[in-house]
């Protein structure tokens, strides 16, 4: 099994949740309104952004993790070929085990 983090501005939520139900993940645990720097910058105390980033972290058998992965890859390529904005998401896998 696998965790993965998906990280993502705010305002992509709505085609997050829809990617992860097109892909049967029916149970994950988010953390709406986080903030941190990355390449594009901070999200914190910016007047025109209204908003932030928000985590989803969701533990997946490996052949869902990648029909996550690849969903989210697809989007990113189709935004790119079509002239949008590439979609500020970043996905993380790493090992994961349940201990209870």
């Amino acid at each position: 099994m696998d965790m993965l983090m998906i990280v993502f501005r705010t305002s992509l939520k709505e085609r997050v949740h829809e990617l992860l139900r097109a892909c049967g993940v029916m149970a994950y645990t988010e953390f709406p309104e986080t903030v941190g720097t990355g390449q594009s910058g901070s999200t914190e105390g910016i007047s025109f952004y209204a908003g932030g980033n928000s985590v989803i972290l969701v533990s997946l058998e490996p052949a869902q993790r990648d029909k996550v992965a690849g969903a989210v890859k697809a989007w990113c390529a189709e935004a790119q070929h079509s002239g949008w904005v590439k979609p500020a998401i970043r996905v993380f896998s790493w090992p994961c085990t349940q201990l209870t």
